[in-house]
């Protein structure tokens, strides 16, 4: 049993076989691995891998 009882999962992800054992990490991987829609910015039209990508831009975008 881990930490506080809980126990580390490893998440195997089904595309193509690799395993983490953090989900926002795993979350991460799938967006940016196997997700083929890019995240647009409306404001400037520049195109992004990730959701967190552009969150990022956008602070800064005008």
């Amino acid at each position: 049993m881990g930490f506080f009882g809980s126990e580390k999962k490893e998440l195997k992800c089904k595309k193509c076989g690799t395993v983490l054992s953090d989900s926002e990490r795993f979350r991460k991987h799938q967006e940016k691995a196997h997700n083929k829609k890019k995240e647009k910015c409306r404001a400037c039209g520049t195109e992004f891998d990730t959701s967190e990508d552009l969150r990022k831009h956008k602070k800064n975008c005008k």
